[in-house]
């Protein structure tokens, strides 16, 4: 597990480290310039050129110290000193004064050199408002200029908590972060604007996270130990049944991509409720799934007790229509089902016209939508959500005694705790069509497989973004499938 930190938080932990635990900020300082000078040394295997940028703030003193370790490592460096920005701190006028004292003279404008690498040190996680005229017009500079560009911490003009452009922003292709990774790394322009992302580690001991306590954290493969037990003496009954109320009248994929994404996560059996016309292709598609169908209103009604009897979770909307049987399907989930629901599209979109259903149902329940989705459930407009989607999800999970995956380039998964989980896997060739139906089928997976309803929500979306950047190794991200992401499911729970 990792935490993950915003501004504020970040900004503790560095005090807490300096004046609590007493590691001198030179110290840090040190540690970190050392690691930016090995990222640009690993991208400039020639010795070209560097230009490092600097403003006086103690992003800029990481600068200046990045580049005396490089010009003792035999760089030609330039430092280019913007002086816009009349605080100077403690630790830049160290740094500066260093410099000055081994004879490297300051530029005051980018000159026309060529250079291999541009170093981003102007300003650091603590930037709260719109970067003007002179560092506006010097990163939009550095900007068109051909060079690979390394930004420190994060980059110039990204907010650190949530992402947004204040005013300009430095384009990085690799940014160098200490100690943990910032929330503004993976929302809105951040996750374009940083690059590849390299975590160092200066020196921030654990005591100063632990203070701090960090409210949003994400997994890694350290955590795949999280995974459903199996066992040798074990039978098919033995990891649970998944039932799939998906697909209407000659919409048979949703249902498809779902129960074999149930199956491949190692639910034991899967049970696909869906319209008459689906029956031969997805028998054909999935012949290891049972089936029951429907042609008219009785018949659906039917299917729905016949799950509520026989499953031990129920996924209820990929694909289903929102039609009046739909609507009656749902209505009888929430008011009598007996196991977890796991709801997503088509049910979360009938929801949406009639929330008063929702917060009535004692069932325990996994809503997963997109932003759009969510936009119809809480009655505001996707960049409002975008803006405050940590709490808009915490309120809305809380108020309905759900748990909330709320699906974006990065997911977040809560139950209306003090926490929130935020999904760092993941790629942009998985924005392709039935990716949310095979997230569904993992987490009902998951919960048939023994994990409590939150657990399988973080679990399955981790999970589901691993397959995803398998398949992504393999297929490339143009043309990756949502089948692509199932049949990597079995390497990635394999470890």
């Amino acid at each position: 597990m990792q935490y993950i930190v915003t501004k504020k938080e970040m900004k503790t932990i560095d005090a807490y480290t300096t004046e609590k635990i007493g590691i001198p900020a030179a110290v840090l300082m040190e540690r970190a310039a050392l690691a930016v000078a090995a990222q640009v040394e690993l991208v400039n295997e020639h010795k070209g050129r560097v230009l490092v940028v600097v403003e006086s703030g103690n992003n800029g003193g990481d600068g200046l110290a990045v580049a005396r370790i490089l010009m003792q490592r035999g760089y030609c460096v330039d430092v280019l000193y913007i002086g816009g920005v009349k605080n100077i701190s403690e630790q830049f006028e160290i740094q500066k004064n260093i410099l000055h004292k081994l004879g490297v003279r300051f530029r005051k404008s980018i000159s026309n050199k060529v250079y291999a690498v541009i170093v981003d040190g102007i300003f650091g996680v603590g930037l709260s408002r719109k970067i003007e005229d002179p560092q506006k017009k010097v990163i939009e500079t550095l900007n068109q200029m051909d060079a690979v560009k390394v930004a420190i911490d994060i980059p110039s003009g990204i907010d650190g908590t949530t992402g947004e452009i204040l005013g300009t922003a430095f384009r990085a292709d690799y940014t160098v972060t200490f100690g943990p990774k910032k929330l503004g790394m993976f929302f809105l322009d951040g996750i374009d604007y940083c690059g590849k992302i390299v975590c160092a580690d200066v020196g921030f001991p654990s005591e100063a996270i632990d203070y701090v306590k960090p409210m949003i954290y994400a997994y890694d493969n350290s955590d795949m130990d999280k995974l459903p037990k199996r066992y040798d003496n074990s039978h098919k009954g033995m990891y649970g049944r998944v039932a799939v109320i998906a697909g209407s009248k000659n919409m048979s994929g949703a249902a498809f991509l779902c129960g074999k994404a149930a199956y491949s996560t190692g639910a034991g059996l899967v049970k696909i409720y869906t319209h008459e016309s689906n029956r031969m292709i997805l028998q054909s598609q999935l012949p290891e799934a049972i089936m029951m169908t429907y042609q008219d209103y009785e018949g659906a009604l039917a299917c729905i007790e016949d799950a509520m009897q026989w499953a031990t979770v129920i996924v209820v909307g990929p694909g289903l229509g929102m039609d009046t049987t739909s609507e009656r399907m749902l209505y009888e989930l929430l008011m009598n089902a007996e196991v977890p629901l796991v709801v997503d599209a088509d049910a979360l979109n009938i929801l949406s016209e009639n929330m008063e259903l929702a917060a009535t149902s004692s069932v325990q329940m996994i809503m997963t939508p997109h932003m759009k989705e969510m936009s119809r459930l809480v009655k505001k407009k996707i960049p409002e959500i975008a803006e405050n989607r940590f709490e808009i999800a915490k309120n809305f999970a809380k108020r309905l005694g759900v748990v909330l995956v709320l699906k974006d380039a990065k997911s977040i998964v809560t139950d209306g705790g003090n926490r929130t989980y935020i999904n760092l896997a993941g790629n942009n060739g998985m924005s392709t069509g039935g990716s949310g139906d095979v997230l569904s089928g993992i987490i009902a997976g998951m919960i048939a497989g023994g994990l409590p309803l939150s657990e399988a929500a973080r679990m399955g979306t981790y999970v589901h973004c691993q397959a995803g950047d398998y398949a992504a190794a393999k297929k490339g991200k143009y043309a990756m499938l949502a089948s692509d992401i199932i049949s990597c499911l079995g390497e990635v729970m394999q470890g």
